[in-house]
Order: structure tokens, then C-alpha cells, then sequence
């Protein structure tokens, strides 16, 4: 399953890419470049708008009421019955991208002072070439991931 989510949605979208879902999310898009890559790409156009799930019979869409980031990702999870396809950690949360596991001395360079020295696992997004480990973020990041399986 595949997502597209518009402008208002952006902390949606990096929450739902955290879980492991392709999620598309620019915010310079127009409702027509959303619609029309939605329907190219077979996604389900995630929409605080209203009006754009009235707009082409073809095209799956799916409102979201909430304000609350997180309430917009139970609303999305309950509708499309997601818990059981949850693969967290697997996507980029900047730009949607796949992550890789990379070797530590094939990113060294790149890493910021002292990382190097508290984390051995690594993983690469292989479009933006972002790096990943299990930093005090990921602790936080796995509390809210458990908090939503068991919602």
C-alpha cells in the first residue's frame, strides 16, 4: 500500500514512513500535481482537504480529520488495518527512500563527533544517502511504535 499525503500532512507522512510505509510527501505540491502522481503511481491520496476525495472516481483517497499527527496516524492505520504490516525503521523519514544496512568504515567521514565512538549499526537511505543508528531518538521512536501496536 502505498501513500501520497498533501501539504497539511507532513508529520503524518515522516510517521507513517517511520513505520515503513511508502508514503510520498513534497509540500510544494498542487492538489492537481497530488491527484495526478496519485493516480500514476497507484497511491492513496491521504487529504485534510475535504473536496479532493470528491474529485475522480479513480482515485483512492482517503480524508483525514484530525489536527493531531498522531490521531491522523491511528485514523489511517484503523482504516487501512496497517498494525499487522508495520516494518518499522525500513524508510527514510526525510525523503521516503529505502534503508540499507552500511558497514561503519564506509561512512566514518560522514558521521558526527563521537557517534563513531558509541554506535556500530548503521543504515544508508539509498536516495538521499542520509544515515541512520540507535541513537536517544530511537528509544523514543520504539516507545511510540509499541504505543500504536497495542492501540
Amino acid at each position: 500500500m502505498k501513500f501520497i499525503a498533501d501539504v497539511h500532512l507532513g508529520k503524518l507522512a515522516k510517521l507513517l514512513r517511520m513505520l515503513g510505509f511508502d508514503t510520498l510527501y513534497n509540500n510544494s505540491l498542487t492538489n492537481s500535481e497530488l491527484i495526478s502522481i496519485a493516480l500514476q503511481q497507484n497511491r492513496i491520496l491521504l487529504s485534510r482537504n475535504a473536496a479532493i476525495n470528491n474529485h475522480k472516481a479513480q482515485l483512492k483517497s482517503f480524508y483525514i480529520s484530525s489536527e493531531n499527527p498522531e490521531l491522523q496516524l491511528q485514523q489511517v492505520l484503523q482504516n487501512f488495518n496497517l498494525k499487522d504490516h508495520i516494518h518499522p525503521f525500513t524508510r527514510c523519514i526525510a525523503c521516503n527512500g529505502s534503508l540499507q544496512p552500511v558497514a561503519k568504515d564506509g561512512i566514518l567521514l560522514q558521521l558526527p563527533p563521537n557517534t563513531n565512538q558509541y554506535f556500530n549499526e548503521f543504515w544508508q537511505c539509498d536516495n538521499c544517502n542520509r544515515i541512520y543508528w540507535k541513537g536517544s531518538h530511537y528509544e523514543r521512536m520504539n516507545s511510540l511504535i509499541e504505543e500504536i501496536k497495542n492501540n
